[in-house]
This record gives structure tokens, sequence and C-alpha cells, in this order.
């Protein structure tokens, strides 16, 4: 349906063209034309042997992970359906709710930090990367496991520089997440998200690399630096107090 619109469109250009006042001449929209056909992705296949491929391949490639990562899950989820219906008993007797929790909490606590400890460990650029392009899902909750580590926040970061950059997820929440954590850790800031008070006016907070900061907005699909800050630069503000 897109090539059939884009070829519509374009035929009807060329039809009414009359010369370069009215648009390019015929002789020159043809390769235009091919040049768009050439960039719209084919249609997915419909043949059982290229989808039988694409699912024995997908096995093959992810089939592992996906079970050890079901598998972690699946600890978890029965660590859970044996606590829970015990703790929330109201014929227990006084004080045994505290010795259950107790008693069970080392076995809860290594359990987390063992599969979290397990993610962290698939955080790897390069294959991060390609697991969100060819199992979005399967990555996703790889990341929510990781993101229980606080400190593997640089190294989640790292992992998902390449995946925002491929547009694999938004590219605004992928800035700003950096830029918090850039702040707190470094003092500046990479994508220039984040803003400051000073003197009482608005201004960005100091970005690492300024040269740059404009290429590295748009490659995430953010506005460059002037117009993102429109009507907001030297503009009034005051600073919270600190929360005692």
């Amino acid at each position: 349906m897109i090539i059939t619109a884009l070829a519509l469109t374009l035929g009807l250009a060329l039809q009414d063209q009359t010369g370069p006042e009215t648009g390019m001449p015929a002789a020159d929209a043809a390769p235009a034309l091919e040049g768009a056909l050439e960039d719209t992705p084919p249609p997915p296949p419909t043949d059982a042997a290229t989808l039988i491929a694409q699912i024995e391949g997908g096995y093959t490639a992810y089939g592992e992970l996906a079970a050890q990562l079901a598998a972690r899950q699946a600890r978890e989820r029965f660590m859970a359906e044996l606590l829970l219906p015990v703790i929330s008993r109201s014929d227990l007797d006084d004080g045994a709710q505290g010795e259950i929790l107790s008693a069970t909490a080392a076995t809860i606590t290594e359990l987390e930090e063992t599969n979290t400890r397990w993610a962290v460990r698939q955080l790897d650029p390069e294959q991060i990367a390609i697991l969100y392009a060819e199992q979005p899902r399967l990555a996703r909750q790889v990341l929510r496991l990781a993101e229980r580590d606080a400190s593997a926040e640089p190294r989640i970061i790292a992992a998902l520089e390449p995946v925002a950059f491929n547009g694999g997820i938004d590219g605004a929440a992928y800035a700003e997440r950096t830029d918090n954590w850039l702040i707190e850790n470094r003092g500046h800031q990479l994508y220039g998200t984040q803003s400051l008070c000073a003197d009482g006016r608005l201004e960005p907070f100091p970005s690492d690399m300024p040269d740059t900061l404009d290429d590295r907005r748009l490659a995430l699909g953010l506005p460059t630096m002037d117009e993102a800050w429109t009507g907001r630069a030297g503009s009034a503000c005051t600073v919270e107090p600190d929360a005692e």
C-alpha cells in the first residue's frame, strides 16, 4: 500500500509537470521515483520456507536466553506464591509472621541479587542493541531485572546508547536519563536536557563537549538547543530549598 500510494503521488506529479517552474522535469523525476521505491522496506515474507527459517533462527539465537530468563522469573514468582499466602493469614501465632519473614529474608535476597547480577551481565552494548532490534520484549525484561541494581546505571546507560541512536527506545527519555545520572555523578550533562536556576534566571546546565551538543540531540530526535530554549532562556526562576 505504501509503494502504491507513493508511486501514484509521484506519477500524478509527473503528468502535471510542464517545466522547471511547476516541478522537476519528467526526465529527472524517474531517478527520484526509483530511489524512493528502493528506500521502501520490502513487505514481510509470506512463504513457509522463509518463515520457518526465521522461527528456527530466532529459537537458535535466543532460546537459551529466554529459557534462563523465564526460569529466574519463575523462581521469584514461586517464592512469592509460597510466602504471601502464609504471612497474610490472620490465624498465625503471635510473632510467627516476623519469624517467617526473618527466616526467608536471606533466601529471597540471594535469589533476587543472583538474578539481577545475571541480568546486568547480559548488558553488552553490541549484543543488547541486536536483542532490542530482534526481540524487544525479551530485551525489556532483561533490562527491568538489571535496573534493580542502582550501581549498574552507568552500564545500563552505555548498553542503551546504541539502542537509543537506532530508534529502539525513546531518544528523549534516554537523553534525560543519561543527563540525570551524569549531573549527579559527574557534574555535567551530555544532551542538554536539564536546566538550573542561576541568580534567579533559568539556563541550561553545563554540558560536556558543547560544540557537538546539537549533533547529539538531533541524532536522538531532540530539537537544537536554540529551538528548545526559545522563550525559556533567562526567564525568572527560584531555587527550591533543600528538603530537611
